[in-house]
């Protein structure tokens, strides 16, 4: 028997002090920092309060950077979760950490900007409204001086200017940003067994502008994974006396790759109106939706002969019951 579910949700992101005051929050998160710093040889140092696990944000931060100073991401290093060094954050939760971490380096990045030019056009003999960051360079109307010039000089100097500026961001509003996705599941259930396959799985998302489309994709496939588990594998069972019976990876099934599909992204592109970038946080959202897809999958599956399973994981043992419930049912 084969079925096929849908899920939407919308997720609300990169909160702002508004939201936690609204909530009646002892502590507010609702912004993160961000110091930038030119060294002597002229590479970027990014020190931040958000930590990162594996969601590529040393990379996407680079990028941002990138962006407004034109200095090759290779020569950028990011610094997150020092609390010796860094400005003050909150570090990384509920899909904020593009958001609020990379709209202050994009900040920190255009202060720093401006010392760059202003010194650039003092080196050029040139109007500082006349000069622009690009290349690695500051560039002017009769020439160009590289920043790792300006940084010796910044630097080097009796009176010399420090390259660096910190920067604190929170969105526009204070009540954050919304990201959407739809997830759609086709799955075939045995009748016989109660096993249920995932023939394919298709994910059509927006989180805005993506600074790293690669990234992005990367983190929604993994949270579909985790979905994928949540849906019909990860389960920690208990005996009569509350013993649990899954305590190694042995008993507690998660799914490998013989178990999933090729997982189809589509990307819809809607810029928040009131963030840097129009970015929108979607480290979570691949994980929301697998769940309720899969279960309705499974409930259109079972449609046909009136069973009905409402309890995750969906497991052969759950299925299996809701199809003997029906059959008994029938018989007496």
């Amino acid at each position: 028997m084969v079925g096929i579910g849908f899920a939407a949700f919308a997720e609300q992101t990169a909160h702002g002090a508004a939201e936690f005051v609204a909530r009646g929050a002892a502590v507010v998160p609702g912004f993160e920092s961000c110091t930038a710093r030119i060294l002597t040889d002229g590479t970027l140092v990014l020190m931040v309060g958000i930590q990162s696990h594996g969601q590529g944000l040393e990379t996407t931060l680079s990028q941002i950077a990138h962006q407004e100073l034109g200095i090759d991401p290779a020569r950028i290093s990011v610094r997150h979760g020092d609390t010796e060094s860094t400005a003050f954050g909150f570090g990384t939760f509920a899909s904020r950490s593009m958001v609020m971490s990379g709209g202050a380096v994009a900040r920190a990045s255009r202060i720093l900007r401006d010392k760059l030019c202003r010194i650039g056009a003092h080196l050029l003999q040139c109007d500082p409204a006349a000069v622009r960051c690009a290349d690695g360079m500051v560039l002017g109307p009769q020439g160009s001086v590289p920043i790792a010039e300006i940084a010796k000089v910044a630097h080097l100097r009796m009176d010399g200017l420090p390259l660096d500026a910190t920067a604190t961001y929170e969105p526009a509003v204070g009540t954050g940003v919304f990201s959407y996705a739809t997830h759609g599941a086709v799955v075939a259930v045995d009748p016989e067994t109660g096993f249920v396959e995932l023939l394919d799985f298709a994910v059509a998302e927006d989180c805005g502008t993506m600074v790293n489309p690669m990234i992005v994709e990367g983190q929604i496939r993994g949270g579909v994974v985790q979905g994928i588990g949540t849906a019909l594998y990860e389960e920690i069972p208990y005996d009569e006396q509350g013993q649990p019976l899954a305590g190694t990876f042995a008993d507690y099934l998660m799914p490998g790759a013989a178990e999933l599909p090729a997982i189809k992204i589509g990307h819809l592109h809607t810029p928040a109106t009131a963030t840097e970038y129009g970015m929108k946080g979607m480290g979570e959202g691949g994980a929301v939706a697998p769940p309720a897809a899969i279960a309705n999958a499974v409930r259109d599956a079972l449609a046909a002969i009136g069973a009905e399973v409402n309890e995750t994981p969906i497991t052969p043992r759950r299925v299996m019951a809701a199809i003997k419930k029906v059959r008994d049912g029938k018989a007496a």
